[in-house]
């Protein structure tokens, strides 16, 4: 490998890891004693969209949530209209959605997933990862998704906002 190549590869190898290092500055406070997990939830109003027809539900995500940032959805449903309660969504205590602060407006969460239990358009959709925002204004934080997109043809778009109040700091 040639002196420039060297340095090239370097330079790549130390931004990368000053990404990583960036990404794991962030935390949520108020945190539990020590850091410790504290629960949330997330309510608002929600769109779930499969083969291109759109539901409009409210979501109800419960969880926990730890100083560092780290996510763990146990709980969502979709209410509203009949076919609201048709679609399904997977996270469970024993199966959570696992999300992840990446940076102050930034959020991924892994193993999403949802069944729409509709005639004609109904299936399973993921589990996927999607990516979302979250934002702090002060007094309120919001959750927000456009469009995320799932395996199977679903899209996912809320904006959800938190109990209790988070501050994201990067």
């Amino acid at each position: 490998m040639s002196k420039i190549s060297k340095i090239q590869a370097g330079a790549a190898l130390a931004l990368a890891l000053g990404c990583v290092a960036s990404a794991g500055a962030v935390t949520i406070t108020p945190p539990g004693a020590g850091g410790a997990a504290i629960p949330f939830s997330a309510v608002g109003p929600a769109t779930v969209s499969k083969g291109g027809v759109d539901v409009d539900c409210n979501a109800v995500f419960s969880g926990t949530v730890d100083g560092a940032g780290n996510i763990r959805i146990t709980s969502a449903a979709f209410k509203g209209i009949p076919v609201c309660r048709m679609i399904k969504a997977s996270a469970t205590a024993a199966t959570p959605w696992v999300g992840r602060v990446t940076a102050q407006n930034q959020l991924a969460i892994v193993g999403v997933m949802v069944d729409v239990q509709a005639p004609i358009l109904g299936g399973q959709c993921g589990p996927s990862q999607i990516a979302g925002t979250i934002g702090d204004n002060g007094s309120e934080t919001t959750i927000g998704l456009s469009s995320a997109p799932l395996a199977g043809g679903c899209a996912i778009s809320a904006k959800l906002n938190t109990t209790p109040y988070m501050h994201v700091t990067p």
